[in-house]
């Protein structure tokens, strides 16, 4: 089993006299950022002027342009999107590093494909929760907290490990509890989630409902569009994958544990689907291909894009969120 670390095992000490700095004030660095100055942690802000300055001086907080924020700070938060942190690190961030400093990555993106190097004499740590945003603030404020991967990629300092360990107090998800990772681990199980295909999958199960004569309607609602699969996952949270089984009737306990099982060739033929995926991760492919996209402007991006956003299934989904109420007639 993969080992775990609690407040018992951390200590705000470590980290009571340094300045902690947040690049990205915007989901995650808004609710981290003000659950370590609820900590009573030193915490400032590096943004340029947009709506997310506006946000961070309004919450309170000292709010400088990034490279001065960094200038005046020994942790470094980077919660930019993956896309971007390359040329705000290289351009505002590495320049204003000193020796000893710590930078914290909340995914491990770009250390696990060398998008970004960090010099011999920083501390590089990772602190990835696995919580959206408003969560990270909202379990906080509850005290119930949140679990996050982390994990030190080179240390500097001989209190690297026990610094990480402090920020993950402050920011309330030692309260649940850490898991020790890795770069490499977290950007596989982060990107593996995103490329399974779910979305595909649940518009193929509509698809073929709607061709043996149901309606969309019918079938969206099944799916997903009643919110029926949210109380499903929160038992999948709070008693386990299978565990929560017995919250269902006999004959859908059936259908699902008996009648949904793939035969072994085909178990095998998805097993091999999705370690393709996974070597497309960790060889690199995936990393070249989304660079390549970013570079080219988004062609491909854009042109899935349109595609689904113009598949007959979301127009009928549109029509039938208008008639719940979801979204504006005009919508």
């Amino acid at each position: 089993m993969a080992r775990m670390y609690f407040e018992e095992d951390s200590d705000l000490a470590f980290v009571a006299d340094q300045t902690i700095c947040i690049v990205g004030y915007g989901n995650q660095g808004r609710s981290q950022a003000l659950n370590m100055r609820d900590s009573g942690l030193s915490v400032v802000v590096g943004s340029r002027r947009d709506a997310s300055y506006r946000a961070a001086v309004e919450d309170g907080f000292a709010v400088f342009p990034v490279g001065e924020a960094v200038e005046r700070s020994n942790v470094i938060f980077l919660l930019v999107p993956d896309e971007v942190m390359p040329q705000i690190y290289s351009r505002e961030i590495a320049p204003n590093l000193e020796s000893g400093d710590m930078l914290v990555f909340a995914s491990g993106y770009n250390i696990t494909f060398d998008l970004i190097k960090p010099s011999s004499d920083v501390d590089v740590v990772l602190i990835a929760p696995r919580m959206i945003g408003a969560g990270v603030r909202d379990t906080y404020l509850s005290g119930e907290g949140f679990p996050s991967l982390v994990a030190v990629h080179h240390a500097a300092t001989e209190n690297a490990f026990d610094r990480m360990l402090a920020l993950c107090q402050g920011i309330g998800s030692a309260r649940m509890g850490v898991i020790e990772s890795s770069f490499l681990e977290e950007t596989t199980v982060d990107l593996f989630a995103e490329q399974v295909g779910f979305l595909y999958a649940v518009r193929r199960y509509c698809e073929v409902l709607v061709e043996a004569g149901c309606s969309p309607e019918a079938a969206m609602l099944e799916f997903y569009a009643s919110g029926e699969g949210i109380e499903t996952a929160r038992a999948y949270r709070d008693i386990g994958l299978w565990d929560q089984i017995t919250l269902h009737s006999r004959t859908s306990q059936y259908g699902q544990e008996v009648t949904s099982r793939l035969s072994p060739p085909e178990e095998e033929a998805e097993r091999a689907r999705l370690r393709a995926i996974i070597s497309h991760i960790q060889g690199g492919s995936f990393a070249r291909e989304w660079t390549a996209e970013q570079q080219a402007g988004f062609p491909e991006f854009n042109r899935v894009r349109a595609l689904n956003m113009a598949h007959e299934m979301r127009r009928a989904e549109r029509n039938l969120y208008k008639v719940l109420g979801r979204i504006p007639d005009n919508g």
